[in-house]
């Protein structure tokens, strides 16, 4: 029987120095079997939602991409008509040396005018009816002329953010622009009186669906 224990004994030890582990490699290029990519880090020069009047030359701040601390080209597409106004998207893409993509964008808003020096209509708002949408909303001026609404239409538990223009703290136009529920502007041009936001949004994409709102500032 000791016989028998010893030879287990001289098999463990044999099998186990010869399952001695290869050193694991890791470095910069590659950790184990599994190699190392880095992704492209895209990097906007000026901010990422810039406005300009109607007719106003819009020149590219600039967007530069690096990886693993080494430049990589830039692929632009999309087009700013400063003939008209609207809302804009440039999108950018840089690809690393394995292939993978990194995008980012800018949103430039075409206004059709200069904005009124200290006109500023931020703030939280509500929908009038109270309780007919979901709320509050919050209205934040994402540039010159320009805000982002977190709801601008919010019926049966639709919150639908957007971008609209107001220039005089009066008149206002939702652009066409892209939402949850597809492409969407304002059918008329909507206004702003005493703390009252009123316009008419056009779900485009929904069979031209087109409904009054009206927000109340808090």
């Amino acid at each position: 029987m000791k016989k028998k224990y010893a030879i287990l004994l001289l098999s463990i030890i044999a099998l186990l120095s010869s399952c001695e582990k290869d050193p694991i490699i890791s470095n910069d290029k590659r950790v184990g079997i599994s190699r190392v990519t880095y992704y492209a880090d895209i990097t906007l020069t000026g901010a990422q939602i810039i406005s300009i009047p109607v007719g106003t030359n819009f020149t590219e701040p600039g967007v530069k991409a690096t990886a693993a601390g080494q430049d990589v080209p830039v692929t632009t597409t999309g087009t700013v008509d400063n003939s008209k106004s609207g809302l804009y998207i440039l999108n950018y893409s840089a690809t690393n040396a394995d292939g993978y993509t990194s995008s980012a964008s800018r949103i430039v808003v075409v206004t059709p005018g200069t904005e009124t020096p200290g006109v500023n209509i931020s703030g939280t708002y509500s929908a009038v009816p109270v309780g007919s949408t979901p709320g509050p909303a919050t209205i934040t001026k994402v540039a010159a002329g320009v805000y982002y609404t977190s709801n601008c239409w919010g019926n049966s538990g639709a919150v639908i953010p957007a971008y609209f223009i107001c220039l005089d703290g009066s008149t206002i136009i939702v652009p066409n622009q892209s939402s949850p529920y597809g492409a969407l502007e304002s059918s008329a041009a909507g206004n702003y009186t005493n703390g009252l936001i009123t316009w008419s949004i056009d779900l485009i994409d929904q069979g031209g669906l087109i409904r009054v709102k009206k927000w109340q500032k808090q």
